[in-house]
């Protein structure tokens, strides 16, 4: 009995040390909720990138749209947005905000990875805090990863874009993330494996000759 105990306690702590997971919320700009990129000419609305705040009045509270007019080509997975259709107004600086979610999951195990690019000057900020991470030109885009600065439950990416004469946008693609889940909460596999332990015990128990009288 004492052995069988001995093994099921190793399986119960997989639950704090168990495979991380795939954070759900992260879209590429220019994307629709399969994150692919969207149907439409310029000025089609992205559902997930929204106007945080913005020097040029107006803005702020709306949704990103499509805007191409120069810039290294749109593909499948992603397309550059803006304040508007035809990238204007330009000599502003515009926070552009993305929201997901790390519930159930453990934020000091996060790392968020992808590219990216601005015209002009583009800077990452994770909840508020600059990260230092630029995403500078629209002739290419930039790779960068962020390990560092989530916080439990809902979380935000900023693109902090500074223009100097219009046009203006900013691109985002090949957006992943992952996280371990929060101790404590075993994976399917390991209830799994728990449950056939117990039957093991539980065999064991009605084996065990009782006492004599």
């Amino acid at each position: 009995m004492k052995k069988l105990l001995w093994i099921l306690a190793p399986m119960a702590m997989a639950g704090a040390s168990a495979n991380a997971a795939t954070i759900t919320g992260l879209f590429n700009t220019g994307t629709d909720s399969n994150n692919v990129a969207l149907v439409g000419g310029n000025g089609t609305v992205d559902p997930h990138y929204s106007i945080f705040s913005s020097t040029s009045p107006g803005f702020a509270g709306q949704q990103a749209v499509t805007f191409q007019c120069c810039y290294v080509a749109d593909d499948a997975d992603s397309r550059w947005v803006s304040l508007s259709a035809n990238g204007n107004p330009g000599s502003n600086v515009t926070f552009y905000r993305l929201s997901f979610s790390l519930a159930g999951l453990d934020p000091t195990t996060a790392s968020i990875s992808g590219s990216g690019g601005s015209d002009n000057a583009g800077r990452i900020f994770l909840n508020g805090v600059d990260t230092g991470i630029d995403i500078n030109g629209f002739s290419a885009l930039v790779p960068f990863v962020l390990n560092s600065g989530f916080v439990a439950g809902v979380n935000t990416l900023d693109i902090r874009v500074s223009d100097f004469g219009a046009p203006t946008a900013f691109r985002i693609d090949n957006l992943t993330g992952t996280a371990s889940p929060m101790s404590g909460i075993p994976e399917p596999a390991v209830w799994a494996m728990l449950i056939a332990g117990f039957g093991l015990i539980g065999g064991a128990a009605r084996r065990r000759p009782l006492a004599a009288a």
